[in-house]
């Protein structure tokens, strides 16, 4: 009788069939438990603490439950006005509606448990040294890289989740700035409403750098992209933001223009390691997790902070 409570699958196979794939035991990306649930069950903690965690994206919602049912007083800060971190521009898109259940289901929990969530609220190293913590976990997230080339800073130059959110809009033609999952899930987003779409990845193929796509998804995403008449341009790099559009260069040296009402860019991510920078030595019980810590996928993130939660 509480369907609402039901984890609900994201369709990225990593836990599952990813993992089979690897020869390693089948588990579940946003479930750690699943397959060794006697073993990494969540136990009630010996002596309950107080547990500060900055950062409400997915490592941050994961950590915070795992820490109240444990017994811990959690207290969780978001600088933004909601909770969910990098699962709301990625939920945007209609394909992408089982990361908006993901997000909906982390409300849902974090509310029936006793974690005081403070949103609109950045947590300054005196912030956090007035809670006067037992531990402080850190998901601070993740920024966009922006590449250091002439025109960047222009008008018609925008982020992939500033474009997801909605602060920032496209016009007809647009060129998309990096091939990896970000880049190809925007660029099907904005073909599928009718934009004239374009990739450029640096390396040989698209979906080839970083955390792997698993298989299935992969050839999916590339299929889609074909279907959308999305063109991609590989083998080459942005040099130059023009008036009338971009300048590219490929691996032999070779300079073209090519035309672009709108530049996303979507060219990786770098963790957003300021916080943890200044209180490393400072405060007991530092842990840095998730995108925070290194970019990764949402069963990185997840895993991560179960592990970390399950042993304070």
């Amino acid at each position: 009788g509480q369907p609402e409570r039901i984890r609900p699958c994201i369709g990225c196979h990593d836990g599952c069939m990813g993992r089979i794939i690897r020869g390693k035991p089948l588990s579940c990306a946003v479930n750690p438990a699943t397959g060794r649930e006697r073993s990494y069950r969540i136990e009630r903690a010996d002596r309950p603490k107080k547990i500060v965690i900055v950062g409400g994206g997915v490592a941050g919602m994961e950590a915070a439950r795992v820490s109240s049912l444990r017994g811990h007083q959690v207290v969780l800060y978001e600088k933004k006005q909601n909770i969910g971190g990098h699962l709301i521009p990625a939920s945007v898109p209609t394909f992408k509606k089982d990361i908006a259940s993901l997000l909906d289901w982390y409300k849902g929990e974090l509310g029936m448990l006793d974690v005081h969530i403070k949103t609109a609220t950045e947590a300054t190293p005196e912030v956090v040294a007035a809670e006067k913590p037992d531990g402080v976990i850190l998901a601070t997230g993740s920024l966009p890289i922006i590449p250091e080339v002439p025109g960047i800073e222009g008008d018609k130059v925008v982020v992939a989740m500033d474009l997801l959110t909605g602060k920032k809009e496209t016009r007809q033609n647009v060129l998309v700035l990096g091939g990896g999952l970000i880049g190809c899930e925007t660029a099907l987003w904005l073909a599928r409403q009718g934009r004239k779409v374009a990739i450029v990845e640096v390396l040989k193929d698209l979906l080839s750098a970083g955390i792997p796509v698993q298989p299935m998804n992969k050839m999916m995403l590339l299929d889609l992209l074909r279907y959308h008449r999305v063109e991609v341009i590989c083998n080459t790099s942005l040099l130059e933001v023009l008036e009338e559009g971009v300048v590219l260069i490929d691996k032999n040296f070779r300079r073209q223009k090519y035309p672009a009402d709108t530049i996303v860019l979507a060219a990786g991510l770098k963790p957003d390691q300021e916080l943890y920078n200044t209180l490393r030595g400072q405060i007991p019980n530092l842990y840095s997790i998730g995108d925070g810590r290194t970019p990764q996928n949402i069963m990185g993130a997840v895993w991560e902070a179960y592990e970390v939660a399950r042993m304070i």
